[in-house]
């Protein structure tokens, strides 16, 4: 019975971090992938509408960290 229309459905579980930060403005989530590559990263409004969202590896959050730091100067 191979039926190319059925559903296959796998569930995973792994030790992941996450971290919340609150504001005056809203909150920022951090989640770290279980293969310790990056994380998915959300930042919202304090009524809950996103106002950043993103799925970024380390080398990605390490040259965002390096342009926000220069836009500053």
């Amino acid at each position: 019975m191979n039926n190319p229309k059925a559903i296959k459905l796998e569930s995973i579980r792994t030790a992941t971090t996450e971290i919340f930060i609150e504001t005056p403005q809203g909150s920022i989530t951090v989640n770290h992938w279980s293969n310790c590559e990056g994380v998915n990263l959300m930042m919202v409004n304090q009524d809950l509408t996103p106002r950043f969202c993103a799925a970024l590896t380390l080398e990605d959050i390490d040259a965002l960290m390096v342009a926000l730091a220069a836009s500053r100067l």
